[in-house]
């Protein structure tokens, strides 16, 4: 999604992300890996953002 961004966009896109970095696929795969587990058997109807905190 974002290897089209050319430098200086991509540096206005990495200030508005607390985490200082870009997501990559194993982020998403973590939290998918996560919610097939048994750990997440209660997990409900939930929106989980995995985007390095843009949200907060």
């Amino acid at each position: 999604m974002t290897d089209k961004l050319n430098d200086q966009q991509r540096e206005v896109l990495l200030r508005n992300i607390p985490m200082g970095r870009l997501g990559v696929p194993e982020d998403i795969a973590k939290v998918v890996g996560f919610l097939c587990s048994a750990e997440a058997n209660y997990i409900t109807g939930q929106v989980i953002n995995v985007d390095g905190g843009m949200v907060m």
